[in-house]
């Protein structure tokens, strides 16, 4: 296996794509479908509102085992391993109990594979801004998270790219892309790091990174940005004014990727082209067709997927995440 002195030892010749398709196969490391077209596939449990991207594969250069394990079901090829886990979630639940038992499930699972290392998270909830102050769904969740990851001890440079999205459906899925060596974590220049966000945002900081680079065994890099808002440090900007926010989130997107750009020493990095996916979650399904079109104009050879979701603050109308291929 090749190895990088900049980034230490590359997966052990698994190769990691991202792409659109209406097929799952033995290859597909997980897919998720947006659109009710694949079977079998990962449902977020959100709205489809539109887009070019009605399915999402996450495939490899070899063949995947599968199976499912104390309720969580798995997919594995080499040293990459896809984890989901969900629950019901009728509001009856402390979502801080909830986000507890799945995050020690995943992780012990993730170890008993001795693939412990976080690379990707997606966390999907009903009624994320439901509740005041502290009691909030999300603060209650985000406190559960934090203190399962350190009681396991993943502690701040192991945090991963990772998304938190709210919905109508009443179920808790969480969805972790683990592995046997960390990625390459990147903050934005604009934005405090999430972990790093002052107390009025809950008693425990949000547990992820911007950005997660994968190094690949061919030398390139599966760059995996978390849902990016219109904040800028710590603070939400443009509340209430969908265009500005927008405008806001772009310039969050191209400032994270140039850093990343800079940093990976990946000038192909510097943009979203070839091997680009884009996925938007928009809280109000009318927003849509403004969020199509800003991205359109922004990035217009890039597929995109359009949900409606519940943004983690309630002041947020619209989130965008990403995977970039260099």
């Amino acid at each position: 296996m090749a190895s990088d002195p900049r980034y230490g030892p590359r997966l052990d010749g698994v190769t990691l794509t991202v792409r659109p398709g209406l097929t799952i196969d033995t290859q597909s490391l997980a897919a998720f479908d947006f659109n009710a077209i694949l079977t079998d596939g990962c449902q977020v449990g959100l709205p489809f509102l539109g887009g070019s991207l009605g399915a999402e594969l996450w495939q490899v250069d070899r063949e995947v085992s599968c199976g499912v394990d104390d309720e969580v079901s798995w997919r594995q090829a080499g040293d990459l391993l896809f984890l989901s886990w969900q629950v019901p979630d009728d509001g009856s639940v402390d979502p801080c109990r909830l986000a507890e038992a799945g995050y020690t499930r995943l992780l012990e699972f993730a170890r008993r594979r001795q693939l412990p290392c976080l690379l990707r998270a997606w966390n999907f909830m009903p009624d994320i801004n439901l509740g005041q102050g502290d009691e909030e769904r999300y603060r209650r969740f985000c406190l559960g998270r934090a203190r399962t990851l350190e009681d396991s001890g993943v502690h701040v440079p192991e945090l991963c790219a990772g998304t938190a999205i709210g919905g109508r459906d009443p179920m808790l899925r969480i969805f972790i892309l683990a592995g046997s060596r960390p990625g390459i974590n990147i903050e934005n220049p604009r934005q405090v790091s999430a972990y790093r966000y002052p107390r009025i945002y809950g008693p425990r900081s949000p547990s992820f990174a911007r950005a997660t680079a994968l190094p690949q065994p061919d030398g390139s890099m599966l760059l995996m940005i978390s849902g990016t808002a219109s904040v800028v440090g710590h603070r939400t900007v443009h509340e209430g004014d969908l265009v500005a926010q927008l405008d806001e989130i772009e310039r969050n997107l191209r400032s994270l990727l140039s850093e990343s750009a800079a940093r990976l020493a990946r000038p192909q990095l510097a943009d979203f082209g070839p091997g680009s996916l884009l996925r938007a979650y928009v809280r109000h399904a009318a927003d849509w067709p403004a969020v199509r079109d800003h991205l359109a104009r922004a990035w217009p050879e890039v597929p995109v997927v359009g949900l409606e979701g519940d943004i983690c603050r309630a002041d947020l109308l619209v989130e965008i995440e990403a995977v970039c291929a260099g």
